[in-house]
């Protein structure tokens, strides 16, 4: 083949540095797979990797029964279900299929692996969609600004599902680009299908990457192919064999036959609680996919004007607020809280994330962010959906803002705020999206300006000082410590707003350019900060946990039964055949007959820290724990109350460390 032979039209000579970058990346993640601490972050993670351990070593979709032990009950944690005696994660159970080989050959390392590895796809993906969309240009940006200035990396590191789930998203999105383009109506057909195929996956990874059908769909009818439908039901075809499997799969642990549950009882983060959105949004779908409308959104955002466009908008959402005004409200105030003020956020709070005594919302003391308090350069794509309202670039900018709203509306329903994390991590799937609008944005800027390299280190430098300085005052002062972590990227958003938007009244003027440029750089640059903030952060968290979790398995015997509310602790000791056992407010009934079981068959129980001791011991007899804890880890963890273990008094003498 010559040096200049093509492949689909994209000359191999162009394509040669892409390949090596995207090698060097893969490298470079494998080697952070390796060093990271392998422990998980938060329970999510822990019950992950329980799955995963659970198909690896048992071949079993159940996490754990009663340890063998007669009269037991089952063994239940956080995020699981008793049913029939067997404990069920809530979670799909298809990451166990596929993480199951990862863990075999590497152990909880196999798992961040394959994290690894799906980072790197989903880096290529995000390359590919935006070179398909847009030119090479903005796609080598668009990955660039994903990977370094986003929190992304973070979950390339980690075990939980993100990464994995995220990269088969993308490849449904991509294959439905493709099959727009493909020139025979068999190959056409052939990627719907595709896509289908990915979309089920998915699901079978996490249950919202069902919000990939309504962003295709959305697109096909009303901006790629808007006279076609048989390509959505191509899609609910390909999709329609995996969503059955996962049905007939939740059916098997919760007697629930639907692909999309996560136990078998009602509750607050069960797909039913949003059966009135699910609802209106098959009818809307339905009704969209039965009329082909004579003037798409497409011509329609061609030929009318920007101000007669804000005007039908105007009229369409006082429509809508006459409609339901009270759920309108509900997602704008959600949307407000997920992506401007987390601070605001008043929905539900969970273990670890809390206010302090000055009212700040804090996860596990760290400042939890919005998304443009994570990602403050996001008024870059202010452009590109400018220029989208004139009639520019209409299926690439259509695409992106459908595949970033779904999440975004999805979740501020509830104002989910993204859990255990320093940041909004539910808005993974907006990432890439968010990145090539970016991306659009910046390309348009340098087609007016110049900078030069040693300008741009010097914003960097400049942004580096600012992040530092906020630190140094943050951590010098308890009342500032969150407004310093969350606020200057308000400023630094306010001012890339502003000057995009002063960008696009006189874009004629290169000087306005340049400074708009210069201040996008130096958002990018503190944006670049607060992702290595995240990952720090993360690592700290989880190799003190890891140091924690090998301490406490050293010290307790096999076999033993081990009550607590902090089970990824745990882990090690689990991995070494202990019983794990929740014991929160709910569950303390199940934790006592735990107790009687284990201690009748001869095995070691333990009460890991005085809370649960506490919890516990009035169901038990009058002086059953021991007043005296026994401390694991004594030397390398002095008095931390989460080394601390309670014994039985029956059972002083054989089960004391």
């Amino acid at each position: 083949m010559s040096a200049t032979a093509t492949v689909k039209g994209i000359n191999i000579v162009q394509e040669m540095p892409a390949a090596i970058s995207f090698a060097l990346l893969g490298v470079v993640l494998i080697i952070g797979a390796l060093l990271v601490p392998p422990a998980p972050f938060i329970i999510d993670g822990g019950i992950y990797l329980d799955m995963a351990r659970a198909m690896a070593d048992h071949g079993a979709l159940h996490i754990a029964a009663n340890g063998n032990v007669e009269g037991a009950p089952a063994l239940t944690k956080y995020l699981t279900h008793d049913v029939n005696g067997l404990v069920y994660p809530q979670y799909p159970s298809g990451y166990a299929f596929v993480a199951a080989p990862f863990y075999t050959a590497f152990g909880v390392r196999g798992l961040i692996l394959m994290n690894a590895l799906s980072a790197v796809v989903s880096i290529w993906l995000t390359w590919r969609i935006a070179l398909t969309l847009y030119n090479e240009k903005i796609a080598r940006a668009a990955a660039f600004i994903l990977l370094i200035a986003t929190f992304f990396l973070s979950y390339a590191v980690s075990i939980w599902p993100q990464a994995l789930s995220l990269t088969i998203g993308l490849g449904a999105i991509y294959t439905v680009i493709l099959a727009t383009q493909a020139t025979h109506q068999q190959n056409r057909a052939l990627l719907f299908v595709g896509s289908g195929l990915l979309i089920g996956a998915g699901i079978h990874i996490r249950v919202d990457a069902i919000l990939i059908f309504p962003v295709v769909f959305f697109w096909l009818r009303l901006f790629a192919l808007p006279q076609g439908r048989l390509g959505p039901v191509l899609i609910i075809a390909g999709a329609a064999p995996l969503m059955f499997f996962a049905a007939w799969l939740n059916q098997v642990k919760f007697g629930a036959f639907t692909p999309l549950s996560y136990g078998p009882h009602d509750g607050a983060d069960n797909i039913a609680s949003y059966a009135p959105v699910i609802f209106a949004g098959t009818a809307v779908l339905i009704g969209i996919w039965l009329v082909n409308v004579p003037a798409t959104l497409a011509t329609i955002a061609a030929k009318v004007s920007v101000k007669r466009f804000w005007c039908l908008a105007g009229i369409t959402s006082v429509a809508v607020a006459l409609i339901g005004w009270a759920f309108l409200w509900k997602i704008i105030y959600g949307v407000y809280v997920l992506i401007i003020n987390l601070q605001a956020h008043d929905a539900y709070y969970q273990e670890g994330v809390d206010r302090n005594a000055f009212g700040h919302l804090l996860f596990w003391g760290y400042a939890k962010k919005a998304l443009i308090q994570s990602l403050p350069f996001l008024p870059l794509v202010i452009m590109p959906i400018a220029g989208f309202l004139r009639g520019k670039n209409l299926a690439a900018v259509s695409l992106c803002l459908l595949a970033i709203s779904a999440p975004v509306v999805f979740y501020a329903l509830n104002q989910w705020h993204g859990g255990g994390s320093y940041n909004m991590r539910y808005f993974m799937p907006a990432l890439p999206f968010l990145s090539i609008l970016s991306a659009a944005g910046l390309f348009q800027l340098t087609e007016r300006a110049v900078i030069f390299r040693q300008t741009v280190l010097l914003i960097i430098f400049a942004a580096a000082a600012l992040y530092l300085t906020m630190q140094t005052i943050g951590q010098s002062s308890e009342p500032l410590y969150a407004p310093t972590a969350l606020y200057p990227q308000w400023l630094i958003a306010l001012l890339c707003a502003g000057g995009a938007i002063a960008f696009l009244h006189n874009p004629s003027s290169g000087r306005r350019a340049q400074a708009v440029l210069g201040m996008s750089i130096f958002a990018l640059s503190y944006s670049m900060f607060l992702s290595f903030s995240d990952i720090t952060s993360d690592a700290k968290a989880r190799a003190q946990q890891h140091a924690i979790a090998q301490e406490i398995a050293a010290a307790l015997p096999d076999k033993a039964l081990i009550l607590t509310r902090l089970p990824i602790l745990l882990i090690n000791a689990e991995r070494e055949g202990s019983a794990i056992l929740v014991a929160d407010d709910n569950n303390i009934a199940r934790a006592a007959a735990g107790v009687t079981a284990f201690e009748r068959a001869g095995r070691c129980v333990y009460f890991q820290n005085s809370m649960v001791a506490n919890a516990v011991a009035p169901r038990l007899p009058d002086g059953a724990i021991n007043a005296q804890p026994l401390q694991a880890g004594e030397q390398t963890f002095p008095d931390d109350p989460r080394l601390a273990f309670y014994i039985l008094r029956t059972q002083r003498d054989e089960c004391a460390f």
